[in-house]
């Protein structure tokens, strides 16, 4: 397995862990009169673009997301959801941007240090990569996500000059 699709593997695991929540239906959700659709709401885009990304639809997952962003600007999961299937596509410098405005909004955010980090590795910014893993890899540890700490540390090991 070539470094950079372990280290796909190893985000997606990390991300799927840490940010994704399960897509369960909320009052707001569900239809009362089963005549119309609710609008839409950054939630429900959201979990959208979470099961097309589920689905491998990055592209989809990713419009999805952007429309859900546009209704919540300041939605630090759907950031940071965003910018791993930004990572996925390659689209490294997007990846970067968005996984900085989620730590913008949310400091704690180890996940989104963590997909920052591989990102700038994986766009050749070596040292600054593994700061940001470093980073999430104390997160982890401070949150008590003793497998995703471990995980981290994994990656670090495979990436660190």
């Amino acid at each position: 397995m070539s470094p950079q699709i372990l280290i796909s593997t190893l985000l997606s695991a990390l991300l799927a862990g840490s940010l994704i929540a399960p897509a369960q239906a909320s009052d707001s959700d569900r239809n009362e009169g089963g005549l119309s659709a609710p609008p839409a709401t950054a939630e429900t885009l959201y979990r959208q673009g979470v099961l097309q990304y589920q689905k491998g639809d990055l592209e989809a997952a990713i419009a999805l997301y952007t429309q859900a962003l546009t209704l919540d600007p300041d939605a630090v999961t759907i950031y940071s959801a965003r910018a791993g299937a930004l990572g996925q596509l390659e689209e490294y410098e997007a990846a970067i941007s968005d996984y900085s405005t989620a730590i913008a909004l949310d400091e704690t955010l180890a996940a989104a240090y963590g997909g920052r980090g591989l990102a700038r590795s994986l766009k050749g910014e070596i040292n600054a990569g593994v700061q940001d893993l470093w980073i999430a890899a104390q997160l982890f540890r401070e949150q008590d996500k003793i497998d995703q700490y471990f995980e981290t540390l994994s990656i670090i090991e495979g990436i660190a000059p």
